[in-house]
């Protein structure tokens, strides 16, 4: 797994938008401090997977569980302002390819849909 590739795509399509309209827009409903947050739950994640030996499908999806339940309540500490479709797409493109690439096997559309609330 190329996790430096993620970490890139993490920081172009995640990180860098929601840093720039957080500084745009004074009353946003999250912080820096929040969207260094998320960043560290994606890499967490993203770490995890990198850590798997012969990965199974339900360990990864243990992982992805794990990711959206925090991403869930991260989201909803802020008034779920936080993580709009732009960022959405971009989260879930970051997980379901990771996973894929990890070994996930027949993975469904959208493996984030079970839990995701954002």
């Amino acid at each position: 797994m190329d996790i430096k590739a993620y970490k890139k795509q993490l920081k172009e399509t995640v990180i860098i938008p929601m840093m720039e309209f957080a500084g745009e827009v004074e009353d946003c409903g999250f912080s820096k401090k929040d969207i260094k947050k998320c960043e560290a739950l994606i890499l967490q994640y993203l770490s995890a997977l990198e850590k798997l030996q012969n990965p199974q499908n339900e360990e990864i999806m243990a992982q992805v569980e794990t990711l959206v339940l925090a991403l869930n309540q991260l989201n909803e500490d802020t008034d779920y302002c936080m993580i709009e479709t732009m960022e959405r797409e971009a989260i879930c493109e970051i997980i379901q390819t990771s996973a894929v690439e990890c070994g996930l096997t027949d993975p469904a559309d959208d493996i984030t849909e079970e839990w995701r609330e954002w």
